[in-house]
């Protein structure tokens, strides 16, 4: 038998990475991570270069979601992993594959002060207990071999379990000369995922027997390269489809069995449905207290809950069926589980809801210069195939219940944390995997200062990202509960910026609108010209209480029952 050949661990590391199919990391490059880098180089693995680890992760997470390929981010020993933390910590939260190379001091000067040493020691923190519950699994190697061996276990780890992994690599390691064996990945971690062909069997009997079924979408069951699948499902089984919103497209939004966006500022049309359904089968949910009204159990008759992870099913509302099984294949599965396409008349019960509660009908009763009147104006200017990408806040909640998404798995945003500023890094990576395809972010003037500098990023790599910056000058989802329950709104204004001088000093197009018009004038102008481009829309008019249902209203006042009724300060100063 042949020895293994020796290699330094880096060089290694990186054949793993590529054997994994990787060809894109995202980081900072810092002296720690210098040999890795050197050998990115030599393997032509491309290192994508931005400007905080925390939007690398944010971008690594853009780019698993739109290519399906691991995301891996490399950060500096401490402020860098530091910084990573909220993005990785988002992929976590939603269940997408990332790994973290966290950088280390030498080993052999542990507790030494060694520079950014960030491994427990004296006076140091430990940046791998910053990520306990944020990454399935940790390590830190001792050796360079035990380094390739623990991240091949990193890789079982998130993408078996749809998770995050953090592997710490003191600078040392990297140099170390390794007996390395090349292998495919079948032959150190499992290639399949198990699918409960006993429990599909059930739900499919359940939806035969059903009258008024609805399938709701949620974050873990999109962008899994089964869009096509659960299309069929729907039209064969006569199966209206509504979706969390973070999932939105996952049916195409002007499909007659589509009811839109189930949930806080989603779409009433989705709600009405669930009051009469008889059965409920939610796909890689979390039932969160946004998607179902603050829990409210009426709305969800014999809930069938299908999920990768055991812990989900039943967690927050009572189980018809609870089914644990790999998603990506639950779609073809129910297919052919369910059997010959059956007719309900569901799409006519679905186009008088949409009809009767304006789901995507336009907004002629709203000013030129409101967000919503805006949004419908861009959404005729792109094209259909547009790849749309949120953030969070106010404009979130617009975008969800304005904006139809009509690209397979075609909306990308951060759901379970909601970090404000994810917006911009999050789309860089989305174009930078699907370099050829429409990318719209939409995002608010708030979320665009968090991460602004990623309009260089966007410029460097010549991507053809279209920004649209919302600026309504604040923080105004906090600031209309704030007005609506405390009085006024404090805290929430925000210093005025010139986004288009910043996104020009990056290199970018920029343009200036006033109106729903004269947005969508910029657009087309930045769709024809295929340059990164940042577009600010000065709004006014907005008030998150226009699209906020009744529902939610009274979940909302009950919140703020005990708040101060006086708009004084009651003690003397």
């Amino acid at each position: 038998m042949t020895p293994p050949a020796q290699y330094t661990a880096a060089e290694a590391f990186v054949q793993c990475l590529l054997r994994e199919g990787v060809d894109a990391t995202f980081g900072i490059a810092s002296g720690y991570l210098s040999p890795l880098l050197d050998a990115m180089r030599r393997a032509g693995l491309r290192a994508v270069t931005n400007l905080h680890e925390g939007a690398a992760a944010f971008a690594a997470a853009g780019y698993t979601m739109a290519s399906g390929k691991l995301g891996v981010v490399y950060a500096q020993s401490g402020p860098g992993v530091t910084n990573a933390v909220t993005g990785v910590a988002a992929a976590y939260m939603d269940s997408i594959p990332q790994l973290l190379v966290a950088a280390a001091a030498p080993t052999n000067l542990y507790a030494r002060d060694a520079h950014q040493e960030a491994s427990g020691g004296e006076f140091g923190i430990d940046q791998l207990d910053l990520y306990r519950s944020a990454a399935a699994v940790r390590y830190r190697p001792p050796t360079g071999e035990a380094m390739v061996r623990c991240a091949r276990r990193a890789f079982a780890a998130a993408l078996g379990q749809r998770s995050t992994a953090v592997v710490e690599v003191g600078v040392d390691l990297w140099s170390q000369r390794i007996a390395h064996a090349d292998l495919a990945p079948t032959e150190y971690r499992s290639a399949s995922r198990p699918v409960d062909g006993v429990g599909l069997e059930r739900v499919a009997a359940l939806l035969r027997a059903a009258q008024r079924p609805v399938l709701l979408v949620g974050h873990r069951a999109v962008h899994r390269g089964t869009a096509a699948e659960l299309r069929a499902l729907c039209e064969e089984q006569d199966l209206p489809c509504a979706t969390v919103d973070f999932a939105k497209g996952a049916v195409p939004e002007d499909h007659p069995l589509s009811l839109g966006v189930l949930g806080s500022c989603g779409h009433e049309a989705a709600a009405s449905y669930f009051e009469h359904a008889d059965l409920v089968i939610a796909l890689g949910t979390r039932m969160s207290s946004q998607t179902t009204f603050d829990f409210d159990s009426a709305l969800f008759p014999s809930l069938v809950h299908i999920d990768e992870l055991p812990e989900e099913p039943g967690r927050n509302l009572r189980l018809e069926l609870g089914v644990v099984s790999d998603l990506s294949a639950v779609p073809a599965a129910l297919r052919a589980a369910a059997g010959k396409p059956v007719q309900r008349g569901r799409a006519e019960r679905v186009r008088a809801l949409r009809e009767q509660h304006g789901v995507y009908r336009g907004t002629t009763d709203r000013a030129p210069t409101t967000t919503p009147a805006v949004l419908t104006a861009i959404r005729e200017v792109m094209p259909r195939d547009t790849l749309v990408v949120g953030d969070s806040g106010l404009t979130l909640q617009y975008l969800k219940h304005f904006f139809p998404v009509y690209a397979a798995d075609g909306f990308f945003n951060l759901y379970s944390m909601a970090p404000m500023g994810s917006g911009l890094p999050l789309a860089v990576g989305v174009q930078l995997a699907r370099r050829d395809e429409p990318v719209l972010c939409v995002i608010g003037d708030g979320g665009a200062l968090v991460h602004l500098s990623e309009l260089a990023v966007a410029a460097h790599y010549e991507l053809p990202l279209i920004v649209v910056v919302i600026n309504n000058e604040g923080y105004k989802q906090v600031g209309d509960r704030m007005e609506r329950y405390l009085h006024e709104a404090y805290a929430c204004a925000l210093p005025h910026v010139d986004f288009t001088a910043v996104a020009r000093a990056c290199g970018c197009d920029a343009y200036r609108a006033d109106d729903a018009a004269a947005a969508a004038a910029a657009v087309r102008t930045a769709l024809e010209r295929r340059k990164p481009a940042l577009v600010e829309v000065r709004v006014k008019g907005d008030n998150l209480f226009d699209i906020t249902p009744d529902r939610i209203k009274k979940w909302w006042d009950r919140m703020f029952a005990n708040s101060a009724t006086s708009p004084t300060w009651p003690f003397p100063r």
